[in-house]
């Protein structure tokens, strides 16, 4: 038996008078009860033929421009809940158009048609549902729905974060929005395993770790209602390290059970910019006494940490210039650069100096002499005294031909 129309026909001069006093209502409403409207309000029921949009109160306007979408949403895999915002769109004999939103008990009020439980379902699922319940009243009418807007709710964060407490969330807001409005993670943080705990008891890790070195997203995932965040605090005795040198906040760090060197590095990433990370330096405790070893770039990846080592990051090998030039002193290695270079950088030979004789001084303790060498990192160039600053010191030539001429006239002087 085919449905009755909810909805009386009337004729055309009467429906469009009637259809602009209707119009004329809805905005004097809207005008007397913009100042009590909340987010929820969605349950007009418009039949006319196209109907101006909704706009959104300040409120609302300042939640929707919180979130921003990663990419589109899948709804296979969209969960939906309360708050969500429909928007369905009937073509039957006439035009319907409405804008509803998810209640808070997981239910969708379709005026004229009923109510349809959406929870727990997929966007997807809700859809089907609806469309199925819709079409038991209005018989072979095409249905189309989409999701206008996604939900607001709190979930709690606490543990090794500055800021603890609820934080307002979006079912599209990763872990990594969370802990940068949470003021970050704590030093001792456990990264590479935060708890969430959901609302049915039970309880899932994410390892943000991961997701900083390979952009693994269950390491960064999203949330629903209910979800709390536990940011546990690490065993500096069990899982700490220290590290120092050029990097931009030493001291101690937090590792993961075989975590190599090379992850360690690459989540870590915060290095001076003079840091020299081909020659790494790891103090560990073997057998009650300290070993130094040197880890270079091709054993990053097999090198595991170990709770209590120490990590040097060591300022990279410049090259130094002393001797007679103007301003002795370190400088930053240029690769191709000549000796004479250097000495320019450090101003330049002084008159006792003699350029054209420096050595250079390896770091292996090989001397070489001639500014036409090759200047390596970590080597030490010396500009020495002229040779007649040796014999001469400080006297002016003038005053060595005057010294001479004395010394001559007065040895002739003394034999006549």
């Amino acid at each position: 038996m085919k449905a009755t129309k909810p909805y009386y026909h009337l004729s055309s001069d009467y429906k469009l008078i009637t259809e602009m006093l209707f119009i004329l209502l809805l905005i004097i409403s809207a005008a007397n009860s913009s100042s009590s409207q909340t987010f929820g309000r969605r349950f007009e029921d418009i039949r006319i033929g196209q109907i101006a949009p909704i706009e959104p109160t300040k409120s609302e306007e300042m939640q929707i421009q919180t979130f921003a979408l990663e990419r589109p949403i899948v709804p296979e895999e969209y969960q939906i809940g309360p708050g969500d915002i429909l928007g369905i769109n009937i073509q039957t004999i006439e035009n319907i158009t409405l804008t509803l939103t998810v209640g808070p008990t997981g239910e969708v009020l379709i005026p004229s048609v009923g109510i349809v439980r959406v929870i727990p379902m997929s966007l997807k699922e809700a859809i089907e549902a609806i469309s199925i319940k819709i079409r038991q009243t209005y018989v072979n009418a095409e249905v189309y729905i989409t999701l206008l807007n996604v939900r607001f709710f709190k979930i709690q964060v606490s543990g090794a974060v500055p800021k603890q407490g609820f934080y307002t969330v979006t079912p599209v807001s990763r872990l990594s929005d969370i802990i940068s409005v949470a003021g970050g993670f704590r030093q001792l943080a456990r990264e590479f395993d935060i708890r969430i705990r959901h609302a049915d008891g039970t309880e899932t890790a994410a390892n943000y770790n991961d997701f900083l070195v390979t952009g693994n997203l269950s390491g960064n995932p999203t949330f629903i209602e209910g979800d709390q965040v536990f940011i546990p605090y690490a065993d500096i005795d069990q899982e700490g390290i220290v590290i120092r040198g050029a990097i931009t906040g030493s001291g101690y760090d937090v590792i993961e059970k075989g975590e190599t060197l090379a992850h360690y590095l690459a989540r870590r990433a915060a290095f001076s910019t003079d840091a020299d990370l081909e020659d790494v330096k790891i103090t560990r405790k073997t057998d009650n006494r300290q070993v130094l070893m040197t880890i270079y770039p091709e054993k990053y990846t097999t090198t595991i940490l170990q709770a209590g080592d120490a990590i040097d990051i060591l300022s990279e090998r410049g090259v130094s210039v002393n001797g007679f030039v103007q301003s002795p002193g370190s400088f930053k290695y240029f690769p191709g650069y000549s000796p004479m270079d250097y000495v320019n950088m450090a101003g330049g030979n002084t008159v006792e100096g003699d350029a054209d004789r420096l050595i250079i001084r390896r770091l292996s303790g090989e001397i070489v002499s001639g500014k036409d060498n090759l200047v390596q990192r970590g080597d030490v160039i010396i500009v020495p005294r002229t040779k007649k600053s040796i014999i001469f010191g400080d006297v002016s030539l003038m005053q060595v031909v005057v010294s001479l001429a004395s010394i001559i006239l007065t040895f002739i002087a003394a034999v006549k």
